[in-house]
């Protein structure tokens, strides 16, 4: 992802909204804003999100009230470990079970009286559903965020309205939100956050200033809350590192993580350069093991051949030869082994089109040789050695065996009738 790119922000609707959308088959419509990385607006407004940009990386603000924000001091762990105590440190504030939920650690806090962090909790299957429909839409998901969790950039705390929210963040307790088309609550909530000990005076923007002016009507005295030229508070791009999901958890979900392409740009020239030397050096050790193999084939079948003269090696020549070797030593007479190693080599050249090392084992009794296949020898390959056996005059018939339901041709010493 390059840090220069403009950025693509949408403000995400509600679950209630999204569910509603989808059962009646339409797109959801969206608020939507593309920023310079400074948190400049080039322009915005609404838009269906199959008609957003493509190639912009895309930061989700899921709206606030879906976002459990909890001041928490966290144990004194890292790592994994404090990943996975956390979900347990929220749990008095959870309906559901520890386990359902993304939480994650920010700070946000550095006014709080007992030194504690703001607990970000996020609901598993709300995750999933947004994750989904971005993939769906083919949007870049860089991170999936919220707008409660910026940060002021001095001391004074800051307000603002985003869409129908009123926003407040003094860095000594959770963001206050209050709806905006609900006066009396907010001036109620806002009177409580500016009585609270050790709160800071309050910023606005001139147009925002203006409204809370008339909404609460003369409950700004003592001049706690002030109009500025904007609002102290971080741009929204900052956002993108106060992702609710980690890369892990959007990888899982099948959204394929943001790179910086100028990093990227810097490594594809060695990792070519390895490239090349790595595949040089598998080719190299390719010719190395055909050589070596090539050899060792050849001194078994020089070996095989010297072993078993009148016997082709259609299996295993450490089997064959393992036969052969019992059956001379069970007392066989010189004509019976003999006509053992004449049908083995009838059985080969009419098995000349089977797999190789495709024979499994083989047997003799009462004249008759019974040679056992794998399961990968052919019904077209099982017809055309009959064939060639009876044009030898030789009687043979396949059947299956017993135990192994594998192939088994039998091959009787003597000509057919």
């Amino acid at each position: 992802m390059n840090n220069n790119q403009p950025l693509l922000v949408i403000w995400w609707p509600k679950a209630l909204d999204q569910a509603r959308a989808e059962e009646e088959g339409r797109v959801i419509r969206v608020r939507y804003e593309v920023q310079s990385r400074s948190g400049d607006k080039q322009h915005g407004g609404e838009e269906a999100l199959n008609r957003l940009p493509k190639d912009l990386p895309c930061l989700v603000l899921l709206k606030p009230t879906e976002v459990g924000l909890f001041a928490v001091v966290p144990p004194k762990l890292s790592g994994n470990k404090l990943k996975e105590a956390l979900p347990f440190l929220v749990e008095p504030y959870l309906l559901n079970e520890p386990e359902e939920n993304h939480v994650s650690l920010w700070s946000g806090l550095p006014d709080h009286a007992g030194g504690a962090k703001l607990a970000a909790v996020l609901g598993k299957t709300r995750a999933r559903s947004v994750v989904t429909v971005c993939n769906q839409h083919g949007l870049k998901l860089a991170a999936l965020s919220c707008e409660t969790l910026r940060e002021r950039t001095g001391h004074e705390g800051a307000a603002w309205i985003s869409g129908q929210d009123f926003i407040v963040v003094d860095g000594i307790d959770t963001p206050l939100l209050t709806p905006t088309e609900q006066p009396a609550v907010l001036k109620v909530m806002l009177q409580r956050r500016l009585q609270q000990v050790g709160a800071p005076t309050i910023q606005a923007s001139a147009a925002d200033y203006g409204w809370l002016g008339q909404q609460v009507d003369g409950a700004l005295g003592d001049n706690r809350i002030q109009a500025a030229t904007r609002a102290p508070i971080e741009p929204l791009p900052r956002l993108l590192n106060k992702s609710l999901l980690g890369a892990d958890e959007l990888r899982k979900m099948g959204m394929r993580p943001m790179v910086n392409q100028l990093g990227a740009r810097k490594l594809i020239a060695p990792a070519l350069t390895l490239l090349v030397v790595a595949v040089l050096g598998l080719n190299a050790l390719a010719f190395k093991a055909q050589r070596a193999n090539a050899a060792i084939e050849a001194q078994i079948a020089e070996t095989y051949a010297q072993a078993l003269p009148n016997t082709p090696m259609v299996a295993d020549p450490l089997l064959l030869i393992e036969r052969e070797k019992r059956s001379l030593n069970a007392g066989l007479d010189t004509s019976s082994a003999q006509g053992v190693s004449a049908l083995l080599h009838e059985v080969g050249q009419a098995m000349d089109l089977a797999p190789f090392n495709s024979m499994v084992d083989f047997a003799w009794a009462d004249n008759t040789l019974s040679v056992r296949f794998n399961a990968n020898v052919t019904e077209d390959q099982q017809g055309a050695a009959l064939q060639k056996l009876k044009a030898r005059r030789l009687e043979a018939k396949w059947l299956i065996g017993a135990k192994s339901n594998l192939p088994v041709l039998q091959v009787e010493k003597g000509p057919a009738q």
